[in-house]
């Protein structure tokens, strides 16, 4: 048995809850898909930004568009930084506290979002995360390293 999490979004990681049900589960395989580390987001986007920037607004525009207010509603999407190294090297980690870090809870400027790149965008993920499930589906636990 195998089992697929699709994480969707940048804040989780699922490897410690993996290797978890792993010791639980030792007949099953899991794996996790992070589909914001799959592809290069600049080069779908102009400013895809973090947070319902251009990236996530435009995804959002193909799949779910009633759930995407008017852009003229939206702000700019400028947010303040941690101002510890650690965590711009990407070492260290914290949550980020939204209001205190943008006036609109967005991080990046959703102005040039459109469901057209939203729709090229997943479609290539699509294609990615298909052939991996198939892979995966028709390799036995023995054959799963080289």
């Amino acid at each position: 048995h195998k089992l697929v999490i699709l994480n969707s979004h940048g804040g989780n990681d699922f490897k410690q809850m993996i290797r978890e049900l792993g010791l639980k589960f030792p007949k099953m395989l899991f794996f996790s898909v992070d589909w914001y580390k799959m592809k290069n987001l600049k080069s779908y986007f102009d400013e895809p930004g973090d947070h319902a920037g251009e990236a996530e607004t435009s995804m959002m525009m193909h799949l779910k568009p009633e759930w995407v207010l008017s852009l003229d509603m939206a702000g700019p999407g400028i947010a303040k930084n941690f101002k510890f190294e650690a965590i711009s090297e990407g070492w260290a980690w914290a949550e980020r506290h939204w209001l205190s870090i943008t006036e609109d809870t967005g991080v990046g400027d959703p102005s040039k979002a459109t469901a057209e790149k939203g729709e090229i965008f997943l479609s290539s993920l699509y294609q990615k995360i298909g052939d991996f499930m198939y892979e995966i589906s028709v390799t036995g636990r023995d054959e799963m390293y080289v």
